[in-house]
């Protein structure tokens, strides 16, 4: 498995996650990689300026989208942000993941953040911020096995729902 900046070569493999995730129901969940009515072009380069915080909204931070890939096939995908504000903070942390819904309890979110665990030691940060609803059993699983340590649970405001914190440290063993 790998992790790769979004290209033409996966475009096939793209539009089917985004059918896929329409039909489940669950296209918010894809967040930034994707926009309705946004051609794929248009989504590539909007990706590749969000890496390089250009042209952002007032409340998005700059990040980059890593296609998760599996034998040539993108199964999801995963956000990886550079800084975190207010926003970012309080409710969605440093990462999110969206797995295609037949792909899914196969492993690849946590091999997935596993890798980013690793993209994010390059980074100028001592630990990872990652959240999920408290409802959503399979995301604790895959923040629990890597090395997620539970930090306290919030009332999104937003939704509604109870948001989990986790910490994953990454320059050493203590989450100081």
């Amino acid at each position: 498995m790998k992790l790769v900046n979004p290209t033409i070569k996966y475009k096939d493999s793209y539009l089917e996650l985004v059918k896929a995730a329409k039909v489940n129901g669950d296209i918010s969940e894809m967040g930034n990689a994707y926009r309705e009515n946004e051609s794929f072009d248009t989504m590539v380069k909007r990706l590749k300026d969000r890496t390089q915080g250009k042209n952002i909204a007032k409340l998005d931070v700059p990040s980059s989208m890593k296609w998760i890939i599996e034998n040539g096939e993108l199964v999801g995908t995963i956000d990886l942000r550079h800084v975190l504000n207010k926003n970012y903070f309080e409710r969605l942390g440093h990462i999110a993941y969206y797995i295609h819904p037949q792909k899914r309890n196969r492993g690849y979110a946590t091999k997935a953040l596993s890798l980013a665990i690793k993209w994010y030691k390059k980074m100028p940060i001592n630990k990872i911020l990652i959240t999920c609803y408290s409802d959503n059993e399979a995301s604790k699983k895959v923040i629990l096995n890597n090395g997620g340590v539970f930090e306290k649970a919030t009332q999104d405001k937003q939704s509604n729902k109870t948001i989990n914190r986790y910490l994953i440290s990454i320059k050493d063993d203590k989450l100081s």
